[in-house]
């Protein structure tokens, strides 16, 4: 990329600049750091919107120049030309529930069925399918609401009860 970002032409009718390009990078590197500073600010009772943010950045950006993988010993980071970076969060219970209920509203738009479970069972039982860690006080999802999708249309198709009527339908 630091070829990029040192190449740019005059010859075309618009020059190409790299300088005044954006990249954005998207990895779990620093996933196990961000985790634990979230982890330890739990324990200390510090509001989610209290976190402070240098303390993820810092630790994000040293294990991206640390981590064996894409950025490791990047002269990217070494000339600190990377402006920000931007640690993502681990996701706790009750985000993951407001995924499930969002998902589950999108379904019950689009289906015509009836489930023999209310909403909040539903979204029960598809938390119990979600994997929580760390091992010891289960805090926060491994996998995000990546896998809620799924998980919720399991839990849908297995306790489907039959199809609605509506009025369209002759």
């Amino acid at each position: 990329i630091i070829f990029y970002i040192d190449f740019h032409t005059p010859t075309y009718a618009q020059p190409i600049d790299f300088r005044k390009t954006i990249f954005i990078f998207l990895s779990n590197t620093g996933g196990k750091e961000i985790n634990a500073i979230a982890h330890k600010n739990y324990f200390a009772s510090i509001k989610r919107e209290n976190y402070n943010i240098a303390e993820f950045q810092r630790a994000l950006a040293n294990a991206a120049f640390n981590e064996a993988g894409g950025l490791w010993h990047a002269s990217l980071i070494e000339r600190h030309l990377v402006t920000f970076f931007i640690p993502f969060l681990p996701l706790e219970r009750s985000h993951i529930r407001t995924c499930i209920r969002r998902q589950l509203e999108l379904a019950h738009e689009n289906h015509k069925h009836e489930y023999k479970l209310s909403d909040n069972d539903i979204i029960d039982r598809v938390l119990d399918l979600i994997e929580f860690s760390p091992p010891n006080s289960l805090l926060y999802s491994v996998s995000g609401c990546k896998k809620v999708r799924q998980k919720l249309d399991f839990i849908l198709e297995s306790n489907r009860r039959n199809v609605k009527q509506t009025n369209n339908e002759f």
